[in-house]
Order: C-alpha cells, then structure tokens, then sequence
C-alpha cells in the first residue's frame, strides 16, 4: 500500500486474523445475509487534508462490511455502466499517473504534448477544435456528502439490475455504516467515500443524465465527465454561461449543485496554462524513459543515464521556480516528487515540509518520497510537528506521519531508535489524552503508539502499555491496536487482559480469539503469523520488508513457535540485507536478528 492509497485505517494485525478465521467467517456471513440478519456496524471516519482548513470525510468500514458492499456494487456494476458514452469515464487520468507504464515513444520527434492530452479522454479532440476558444469546467459541490439516500434508492431500483432485496440491503448498509450527529434519524453525510472505492460506480452513474443533457456536446467531442468533474467547450463567453445554467438545472433534480469556486470559463490557452499541460508531458517524457531503461526486478532505483539525471533536475528547477503559480502546480508538484522518489533524487528535501504547509491535499504523495528516506532526528522532529500542526485539522496528517516513522528505513543508531521511541510516546499520549473517547483522537493515537512500540527496549514497551488508558471503550483503535502488544510483551495472558476491559467490538474480538489462539499453539494461526513475519516485497519504492503491525508476532511465535520462528528468521533477514542502502530498516533486522539460531 502506498500512503496515497488512504489506508487509514489498517487492521491491528495486517488481517492475520481474518486469514486464520476466513472460512468461519465468510460461512457466518452467508448465513447472516441469506436470513436477512446482516446488521452493519458503524463506520469511522477520518478527515483527509483538502486545504485551507477544508477536509474530505473518508469513511472507513469495518472489513465485514467492506466486503459485503463491495460485492453488491461490483454486482451493480454493469448495469450501473453498460450504457455509459465514450466520453464518460471511471478512469481519471487529468493528472497523470507517474506510476502508470506508457506506450513506446519514436525518439525525439514524438509529441508528447499531444500523447498527454491524448491519455485524457477528449481533450486533445477539444484543444484541436478551432471553432471553440473556452473552456468551462466544473465539478459538484460536496458531491459523495451530498448524495440523499432517496436518490440512491431510486437509482438502484431502476439501473443496477440487483433483485429489490439486495437493493434494499445496499441502503440499509450505507444508512447503517454512516454517522449521525445529534440522534438524527438520517446521515447527514450522503454516499460513503470508503477505502476500497465501492460508491464510485453509484456515484458516477448518478450523473448519467448530466451526460444526456450534453450528449450533442459530447458527441461533437466538446463535452466530458470523470465522476463530478466536468469539462465542456464553448465558442464564446455567453455561450459557457448557458451552459454552466443547463448543468446547473440538471444537477438540481437531484439536489445537487454546481460548486462555485471550480466552475469557470477560461481561454483555451489559459486552460492549458492552469492545467500545467507542458509540465505533465514532461513528466510523461521522464517516466517513460526511466521505464524502458530499469530492470523488471525490484528491490530497486529506477536507472537513469547521467543525461536522464540532468533532465529530471532542470525540469524540476523549472518547475519550482514558476511565478506566478498555476491552480495545478500543488499536484504537479506531487507527481515530481514521484519521480524524485523512484530515482533517489533528494534535490528537493528541503523544500518537502513546506509544499504540505502550502496544499496539505499533497501531503500523502510528498510523505510517500519521505519515506523513502532513512529517518533522521531532524526529519523525526518534522514530522512530529506535522502531527500537532495539523492533527485536529487533518487527520490524515497527523497518522500518515507516524506511518511514515514505522516504515521508513533507518541506520543502526541506538540513540536515535530511544529518541524515536520517547517523542513517539509522547505524541501518542498527548493525542489520547485530547479527547478521551473522541475515536477521531484515539485512531491518531494509535498510529503513533505502533511507531513508538517498534522502536522501544522491553522496558520501554512495557511502560507503554502501562501508560494506555484505563478507560477506553469498546470500539477504542487504541484497544484494538494495542491488543497485540500486550500478547507479545507477555506479562499479562491475553485472555486476563481482555476480562478486565469487557465489551470489545466484533473485529476486536476476532483479533483477540485469534492471539488466544496464536498462544495456545493452534497450528493454523501459528502459519498466519509465519506468513507476516515473512520478509516481502512492498511499499514504495519496493522493498523487502516486515509491516510494522506484524513485528509484534515475532515475540510471540518466539514463544509459542521458537522452531519455525528459528527456521524463517535468516531467510527473513537475508532478504532484508538485499535492500539498497537507503532503503534498509535496520530496526527491523535488529527485531528479526534476535530470533536467528
């Protein structure tokens, strides 16, 4: 997973339990959904850094119903698309994708200006268009929030081609899994914006009579959708007015709305300017070349020519130095940090903290290129200011930094493995003792207790669990991470710990009958924790690794399982010798060397 991909939320043992337990649970998932006695359970939400004190709300649901709503929805999925138009897509590629393969270049006559604007839908239709000199784009405001549960129902009737049961099921999941504030009897926060992108054909297809609205326009190739984002093309000003009222109109029989701050008319050149054209293409340029010039082996750099090396560091001048800035530099911006990442090029360190001050929305992509490098006492003080800048704003911020102190590589320095392990369990008691009960809290808090735990001696482990609350609640991140914890450091038996503080939540459970098990010695959940403690390719740049949610399974397998544990370790440790040098963790060479015969 990369940081981009929002995995916010992430299982207390990276689904061991889940992989031990599977076939119980899927039969009693069956069951429950074939009687009619599924009950979803409420979903949590994280707010994501947009900018400028502005937050998305992702949702995250509890695997269970992850996975029953992913099933409908990819069942729905046909009938919510079959009769979708050309110029209608669920692939956004408006800002490129540096991570995407490209087709084969002819040298240095190939246009990739044009490749760019080919790649996006329409567009190059569009700009070769000498009739049209506007641009109007918009999108929709507070579109996923937005959506009544009434629509949904309706839509889901009449195109998803599901019988009514299942129908019914779908709202009565996405009712059941989306907060209320203040007893309301409805959410107040529309189709949930989930991590496994389950809404997204409801959402896009809701839009299908937007699309027929412009169908002339799309077919004359002046008119294209990405879910909420739009993009027309217009002969004169009055004529971008009348449209911006027809999609206007169109929302509204829905009850949506056009968002006023992104729904402009520009100049064809101004469009081109605003969306930094040149500088994707250029990044396109870049990406293909370092494609066809690296080995398809990892752990690795992407290679680059000395020639290469040079053009990627004066396009990037370039690029930093703009002034003024276009609206898209931010997001520009990120992809160069891609490249920067998968080369090893820190030209740009400096400047990485300030780019998330300036668009926090970036911060996962620039924080992706952090992690790439090993941890400092400096870029360790950063990131901890990160979490207290911008923690209560974003949520996002405040645990992807602690993601980032947990995986990234570091050297064989003791004094800074102390350093990290005290600031980190500051932080995490600093943000557990802000809102007691506020899950919002708790889930920064326990991101920052997982990076404190990896980095901590056995004294300083246990003086970590001794500071956890005494109060936490049933449904606490905190408890459900610090679960493992405790079976791993041993003093207490899972099953005492857990009959002092009753009513855990239903994936907490399972995770605790999985240790309990685990302890006792049952085969079955002794392979699950062997394959986690398996040195993998993962992360990126891609690197032989042990997630951090897994190492406390190293502690425990020692115990219960000191053979098989004796038998993986040097395969696990030779592979994570083989990372390049920047990208070893020899934190976790040290937690994996200590089990080696």
């Amino acid at each position: 997973m990369t940081l981009n991909n929002f995995n916010l939320c992430p299982d207390p043992l990276h689904y061991a339990a889940y992989d031990w337990g599977l076939e119980t649970l899927v039969n009693g998932l069956a069951r429950d959904l074939k009687l009619g006695q599924y009950t979803p359970q409420r979903a949590e939400l994280v707010r994501g850094a947009k900018n400028k004190g502005l937050s998305r709300p992702l949702c995250f649901l509890s695997t269970r119903d992850a996975l029953v709503y992913k099933a409908i929805t990819w069942s729905a999925r046909t009938g919510l698309t079959s009769d979708a138009e050309k110029w209608v897509g669920f692939h956004n590629s408006k800002e490129g994708d540096a991570d995407s393969p490209l087709v084969d270049d002819n040298g240095d006559s190939f246009d990739w200006f044009r490749f760019w604007l080919a790649r996006q839908g329409s567009l190059l239709e569009m700009v070769d268009d000498d009739t049209v000199e506007y641009f109007v784009e918009s999108d929709v405001a507070n579109f996923y929030a937005s959506i009544r549960l009434d629509a949904i129902r309706e839509h889901l009737h009449a195109r998803a081609g599901l019988e009514k049961e299942v129908v019914r099921l779908c709202v009565q999941l996405i009712d059941g899994v989306m907060p209320r504030n203040d007893y309301s009897e409805s959410s107040l926060m529309g189709l949930p914006q989930e991590q496994l992108d389950s809404s997204q054909p409801i959402a896009h297809s809701l839009l299908a009579h937007v699309d027929a609205e412009f169908r002339p326009e799309g077919e004359m190739g002046r008119y294209m959708r990405y879910m909420d984002d739009i993009l027309m093309t217009v002969p004169t000003v009055s004529d971008g007015q009348v449209a911006i009222a027809r999609l206007q109109r169109s929302l509204e029989t829905i009850g949506l709305y056009p968002n006023p701050s992104k729904t402009q008319i520009l100049t064809k050149d101004q469009y081109l300017h605003e969306f930094m054209v040149d500088s994707q293409a250029e990044i396109d340029r870049i990406s293909s070349d370092l494609e066809k010039q690296t080995p398809r082996r990892a752990p690795y750099n992407k290679w680059t020519t000395e020639e290469q090396w040079e053009s990627v560091r004066s396009s990037s001048d370039r690029h930093r130095l703009m002034d003024p800035r276009p609206r898209r530099w931010s997001r520009v911006t990120g992809r160069f940090y891609t490249v920067h990442r998968e080369i090893g090029m820190d030209d740009w360190w400096c400047y990485w903290f300030e780019d998330i001050e300036n668009d926090p929305g970036t911060a996962p992509k620039i924080l992706e290129f952090v992690r790439s490098w090993p941890l400092t006492i400096n870029t360790l003080y950063d990131l901890l200011e990160l979490s207290k800048r911008y923690g209560m704003l974003y949520a996002d911020i405040s645990i992807l930094a602690a993601e980032v102190i947990a995986t990234c590589p570091n050297a064989y320095d003791e004094d800074l493995w102390a350093e990290v392990s005290r600031l980190c369990r500051d932080e995490f008691s600093r943000l557990a003792s802000l809102s007691p009960g506020d899950l919002s809290s708790e889930r920064m808090a326990a991101a920052w207790l997982i990076a404190s735990w990896k980095f901590s001696d056995w004294d300083s482990r246990q003086a970590l669990i001794d500071a956890l609350p005494a109060d936490l609640s049933s449904v606490s991140p905190i408890r459900a991470h610090a679960l493992p914890l405790v079976a791993a450091q041993g003093v207490v038996p899972i099953t005492e710990w857990i009959a002092v503080r009753p009513g855990l939540d239903w994936e907490t459970t399972l995770t605790a009958e999985y240790l309990r098990s685990l302890e006792g010695g049952e085969k079955e959940a002794i392979l699950s924790a062997l394959k986690l403690t398996r040195a993998r390719l993962q992360l990126a740049p891609q690197r032989f690794t042990v997630l951090p949610r897994s190492i406390p399974l190293l502690d425990i397998l020692g115990r219960v399982a000191p053979n098989d544990l004796a038998e993986l370790a040097p395969k696990t440790l030779r592979a994570l010798r083989k990372n390049l040098a920047r990208l070893r963790d020899e934190r976790l060479e040290v937690l994996v060397e200590r089990w080696r015969p």
